[in-house]
């Protein structure tokens, strides 16, 4: 059955009432509607792709992964550390505890023209990471109901739920005895991935019989050597405070970012490793000098630039010592105002002005949106052409919506894709979006 064939066949067998039914029977085995008013949305329709590109996932982590171990990639990360998430004693930079085959990270990616193209990544646990693996398995048998003759596959290999949750379950741990597990996120009852952090805590009862607590970066705090979340001593944290709310808030919660250079043991996954895969990474992959500096293989270089778009600080196109930015050069350099999407440097989509050709269609838009925003915090990146899917809508019409790959690790292996489903151009940014399995056919 080929790719197209699959998912027509899906458009045409395709029911909003027996899709919502298969959402609610999943709501209170994966805590989807936790957060009253922002459930965790799947998307309605699978994404579909040739099992060819299975194999380019595969090769797409081993060199991102490889990349990520280079010791001066490691060190120029380290340089983004912000002061006043650096310990107070030490001038130099911190370094980046990063170890390849113990870590949970993800890649999000383009298709452009068949080539995948790497718009951000992640070498920490993502967004609702967590009850992917049981979305995929409960998906992949609502499929197998719904199209019987179909063969299609999500997981690679011999992974599965069971073997994903196990390893999730494990990191979060480590080694030793632990009794309570806390998530910690800045209100994270406010957050979409609400419902992941309470599948999270259910996973680790289930499985190891260990307490936990989902609590604010205020509500961290610590007394006779113990760490306490909520007054609860705590063995662990895991961490899901972004890159922006820990920046923009550290002041709030300063006995937890002491925790950093104190006790960074407690950490599930290091905050450092943010830094690993920030918007500053996409600057440093996509400038063959950087990559010439880290002595990488010749054909990893040439692969690596080509799959990062080009992306340059927006203070490159600055003059020494000014905060305007040459557009002129900007515009020449990428070829136009609709090739370039501004991006913030720290922060992901839903909480970032992003700005691209929808926004600034001519050279006067683009100009304006350079003045509205400090130079400092923006990066310029190559505009990479959104795939789209169809997507049905009432009285049997289908619409065109656009969608992304999400490639999932664990401990430096690829174990299953994903990607999110949307209506417009940004993902986190419209209210029609949903987290898609991915499924090969």
């Amino acid at each position: 059955m080929t790719q197209s064939s699959f998912y027509d066949a899906y458009l045409e067998a395709y029911s909003p009432d027996r899709f919502m039914r298969f959402y609610g029977s999943l709501e209170e085995e994966l805590f989807l509607r936790a957060n009253p008013s922002r459930p965790i949305p799947f998307s309605h329709v699978p994404i579909v792709l040739d099992p060819a590109f299975e194999a380019l996932f595969v090769r797409t982590i081993s060199l991102l992964w490889r990349t990520l171990g280079n010791r001066v990639y490691q060190e120029l990360s380290a340089e983004s550390i912000p002061a006043p998430l650096r310990p107070p004693s030490s001038d130099a930079a911190p370094k980046i505890p990063f170890d390849p085959d113990q870590n949970i990270g993800c890649i999000d990616l383009h298709l452009d023209h068949g080539a995948l193209r790497m718009i951000e990544f992640m070498v920490l646990p993502p967004g609702c990471v967590g009850v992917y693996p049981g979305m995929l398995e409960h998906y992949d048998a609502y499929l197998r109901a719904l199209l019987p003759e179909r063969k299609a596959f999500c997981f690679h290999q011999e992974w599965n739920r069971e073997a994903c949750e196990e390893v999730m379950v494990s990191q979060i741990l480590g080694e030793g005895e632990v009794e309570r597990v806390a998530i910690v996120d800045w209100q994270p009852k406010s957050q979409v991935t609400y419902g992941e952090f309470c599948y999270t805590l259910d996973m680790l009862k289930r499985r190891r019989d260990v307490e936990g607590v989902i609590a604010d970066p205020r509500e961290i705090d610590t007394r006779d050597g113990r760490v306490l979340a909520k007054g609860l001593p705590v063995d662990r944290i895991l961490n899901r405070v972004t890159l922006l709310d820990w920046t923009a808030h550290h002041r709030a919660f300063e006995p937890y970012t002491r925790l950093l250079w104190e006790s960074p043991e407690v950490f599930a996954y290091h905050p450092y490793l943010w830094y690993l895969g920030d918007k500053v990474s996409l600057t440093l992959l996509s400038d063959p000098s950087t990559l010439g500096k880290m002595g990488l293989p010749p054909a990893d270089a040439e692969e690596m630039l080509g799959l990062v778009p080009r992306t340059q600080p927006l203070l490159s196109f600055c003059s020494e010592g000014s905060s305007t930015v040459d557009a002129s050069r900007l515009l020449e350099l990428y070829g136009g105002p609709t090739k370039i999407v501004l991006k913030p440097l720290s922060s992901h989509g839903s909480k970032g002005i992003i700005l691209g050709p929808v926004d600034t269609p001519t050279v006067n838009d683009f100009e304006e949106a350079l003045q509205r925003i400090d130079p400092s915090e923006y990066a310029a990146m190559e505009y990479v052409s959104i795939p789209e899917i169809q997507v049905p809508r009432g009285g049997g019409e289908r619409e065109l919506w656009h969608y992304d790959l999400r490639i999932f690790v664990l401990n430096g292996h690829y174990v299953f894709p994903g990607g999110r489903v949307y209506y417009g151009d940004y993902t986190n940014q419209v209210p029609c979006r949903g987290f898609a399995p991915l499924f090969f056919a």
